[in-house]
């Protein structure tokens, strides 16, 4: 019996320029929006590395160095993106999204603080069906104050004027207090697309249809400048899930997320060790 030849090694390509990231990550185009349009955008100051076998590209590690979380986003080959992470990222906290399938390569250098599956949802014009249930407000710098207490004094870093004043976010007031926003993480007019997300309505005015009418809102007015509009929510979270469909949101792929910090080099080699006898089994 002969055995079956080796595949070749797969190769860390840290200096591939922004028009291979692009091409790469358009095949990708509704699991890897945010990473394209930080990729596009001009508020965003990313770093990027693909991996590649015999020069084809097998999976992109892209990382927002322009926060302080540091978003960083895996698309592609499982197995290659454990090799971009082990190879390429050396940040020492990260928020991470990737494939669920890729999760071990990640957890042999990044020890997950909390680790949480989602869906990634899309519409487009095609399948959107607004819902508006409340009077809704565009919202932009001179509405900030009343963003950051809406969202919590440690946004503040966060909500700046020139974030407010270039995404798209819409609120719902009650007299002069501001109950439910939601508004787009990212957009990039070079590949029409945009992401939704923060939305947030106060404890005391819930399940009142509100942040189903700010999502709307938010949702019609990117797809009049882009399209296709994505979103992320909990894959346990069905009420929203539902709402979110209401809208015409599709459920398109199922992605892990959360705050991972690299793990030590005795760590790294004590994990892989009791990963080696146990199995390697991921609950």
């Amino acid at each position: 019996m002969t055995a079956a030849p080796l595949a070749p090694e797969i190769q860390i390509d840290e200096h591939a320029s922004a028009g291979e990231a692009h091409a790469f990550l358009e095949q990708h185009r509704i699991y890897g929006a945010y990473a394209i349009a930080d990729l596009d955008g001009e508020a965003a100051v990313a770093r990027w590395w693909i991996a590649r076998r015999e020069q084809r590209p097998l999976a992109l590690l892209l990382v927002v160095e322009s926060l302080p979380f540091r978003p960083t986003f895996a698309v592609g080959d499982p197995q290659a993106i454990g090799e971009l992470v082990r190879d390429g990222l050396h940040e020492t906290r990260v928020l991470v999204s990737a494939p669920v399938p890729a999760r071990p390569g990640i957890e042999a250098i990044y020890r997950f603080e909390r680790c949480d599956l989602m869906q990634r949802m899309a519409v487009d014009a095609t399948a959107f069906r607004p819902r508006i249930e409340s009077p809704v407000t565009r919202l932009g710098p001179d509405q900030l104050d009343d963003i950051i207490e809406l969202y919590g004094h440690v946004s503040r870093s966060y909500f700046t004027p020139e974030r407010v004043s270039r995404e798209i976010y819409y609120g719902v007031y009650s007299g002069r207090t501001l109950v439910s926003a939601a508004g787009t993480h990212v957009q990039s007019s070079r590949s029409g697309l945009a992401a939704v997300g923060n939305v947030l309505t106060r404890p005391a005015f819930r399940s009142q249809g509100m942040a189903t009418s700010v999502t709307s809102a938010v949702t019609e007015a990117a797809l009049a400048l882009h399209r296709d509009v994505v979103l992320n929510v909990r894959a346990d979270n069905s009420a929203a899930v539902r709402v979110y469909q209401g809208l015409g949101y599709r459920v398109h792929a199922p992605f892990i997320e959360g705050p991972a910090i690299r793990r030590a080099g005795w760590e790294r080699f004590t994990h892989k060790l009791f990963r080696t006898n146990d199995g390697g089994d991921y609950a």
